[in-house]
């Protein structure tokens, strides 16, 4: 009975370890983390030389969850990104950066991190974007806001100690210092700086996340914790100090504000929107199913939502705020034309991403009909010509001889104007060419231009904007339109690309199968 107790407890060690060396780490060889020595409430390591914080609380239940063992390596915070980015630590916890991406992996975000500006009360300047011209601003070595504080004429101060720093802030060395909610939250009330308050920045806020160069461990550990996520465990470890700070609270009298004009726009597009109801709710249906998708497609949503409604929020709060006659009438015309430019903005995204909605849910039905190319590229050449710059040329190089093929027209059209619509928004000077031939039993389309190129960073997920975790909808962008062709043209079958150098311009492509006449 003994020896049989004895197999079955030796039969579990190994089974257990076993599901740890999936991932190469082992009691003997544990998975190494960086620990930042002072990043309270997050991380830290006590007077005993034992770590704390809700990092290390995380930490250790996603660990036990999979079975990894795994040792802490204290270290300041300086040193860790390179301990993680170089592999002499084997996990650590960071700031999503965009510069990072393609060296390092990061995982889904444990929670988004806002910004505040913490100032001494009854101070009389503004601590907004609008007015930092001249002032003494310190906060922890960031890129995204060394450039919005460079922009905004601010005398910059990077320090590595924030408690001390916003204790210095109390004492009249600083007019502000920017940090994250959670970061002022904390350390105001423990170093009891009664003197201080913050207000929150309009600033995009940065993911949190696991990051590591194994790829594999990463996967591993967003799996995880999706499943946390779902049972609450992320909430109930970060709550005081995250979960409550997460959601941006909009003021009440902002919605008295926009309220009318919100509530007219909103029942316009679901009238709109009305036939594309049941295709809409049969692509969410769907999405369901991949859940790893669906976080990704709303996080990337949210971002392209939250940049024109920051903008609408930030005029409207700065024309309702100002006192009368503060502002000139130019000066109120301007901010009420980038209210209005800002809400088309977001109206006409909504718009491509219903019809995305509606490709992808429903399928495509191609209607096939005898489609004489020269005629058709003739006439969308015809069609764009109006909207090229002075001084492009516009010209297109047919076929040697005649191309009848059996297509659909309206398809056909939509993306080859796209890409046009594309070429003239981006081309100044030179010339944008459009061109078909037959090649491999099919119909091969392309509109090269000499315009501004692609940003490398948009290369290689254009048409997957929505998505990639790392590339999200922004102003240099194309939007959805991209997805929406490559949509199509997959439903067809069919290949669709991009060459381009930045700066030199770019080359859309599209082939699609069809019956040559």
């Amino acid at each position: 009975m003994k020896f049989k107790l004895l197999s079955l407890c030796l039969l579990l060690s190994l089974t257990s370890l076993a599901k740890a060396e999936n991932l190469g780490y082992t009691k003997f060889e544990p998975l190494k983390i960086g620990l930042d020595l002072d990043y309270a409430p997050l991380e830290y390591v006590d007077n005993n030389g034992r770590p704390q914080g809700l990092d290390v609380e995380l930490t250790q239940v996603l660990m036990k969850r999979l079975n990894i063992p795994y040792t802490y390596s204290p270290n300041s915070w300086e040193n860790i990104s390179g301990d993680v980015l170089s592999g002499r630590v084997g996990l650590g916890m960071m700031v999503y950066s965009p510069y990072r991406k393609d060296i390092v992996n990061y995982s889904r975000a444990v929670f988004r991190l806002y910004y505040q500006v913490a100032y001494r009360k009854n101070e009389s300047e503004q601590f907004d974007m609008r007015h930092l011209e001249g002032k003494n601003i310190a906060y922890m070595a960031s890129r995204p806001i060394t450039d919005t504080l460079t922009k905004a004429g601010a005398v910059l101060h990077v320090v590595r100690d924030l408690p001390k720093a916003l204790k210095d802030l109390s004492g009249g060395r600083y007019d502000a210092v920017i940090c994250f909610r959670y970061q002022a939250k904390y350390h105001i009330h423990h170093q009891n700086l009664t003197n201080l308050t913050t207000e929150d920045l309009t600033l995009t806020p940065r993911e949190y996340c696991y990051v590591s160069v194994n790829s594999d461990l990463i996967r591993v550990i967003d799996r995880e914790l999706i499943k946390m996520e779902k049972e609450g465990v992320i909430d109930e470890i970060y709550g005081e100090y995250i979960t409550k700070l997460g959601s941006f609270q909009i003021p009440h009298w902002v919605w008295w504000t926009l309220g009318s004009a919100l509530l007219l726009a909103f029942l316009a597009l679901i009238f709109q929107q009305h036939l594309h109801s049941r295709r809409l709710h049969r692509e969410m249906r769907r999405a369901q199913k991949s859940e790893q998708l669906k976080i990704v497609f709303l996080a990337n949503v949210s971002h392209a939502l939250r940049t024109p409604l920051n903008a609408i929020i930030g005029f409207s709060d700065l024309l309702c705020s100002m006192p009368e006659g503060a502002l000139s009438v130019p000066e109120q015309q301007e901010m009420l034309e980038q209210i209005h430019g800002n809400g088309e903005q977001l109206l006409y995204f909504i718009n491509e991403l219903l019809q995305l909605s509606t490709i992808q849910g429903n399928g495509i039905d191609f209607q096939l009909v005898e489609c004489n190319i020269g005629l058709l590229i003739s006439e969308y050449a015809n069609l764009i010509r109006p909207d090229v710059k002075e001084g492009v040329v516009l010209q297109t190089n047919a076929a040697e001889q005649e191309v009848i093929v059996m297509t659909d027209p309206n398809h056909l059209r939509l993306v080859t104007m796209h890409m046009l619509n594309n070429a003239v928004k981006h081309t100044a000077q030179g010339s944008i060419t459009i061109s078909y031939r037959i090649q491999d039993n099919g119909l091969y389309i392309e509109v090269k231009d000499t315009g501004d190129g692609l940003p490398n960073d948009l290369k290689e997920n254009i048409f997957m904007l929505l998505s990639d975790k790392h590339t999200f909808v922004q102003e240099q962008s194309p939007g959805l339109g991209l997805s929406i062709c490559k949509a199509i043209i997959d439903a067809a079958h069919g290949k669709i690309g991009v060459e381009s150098t930045e700066g030199q311009g770019a080359t859309f492509w599209f082939w699609i199968p069809c019956k040559i006449k």
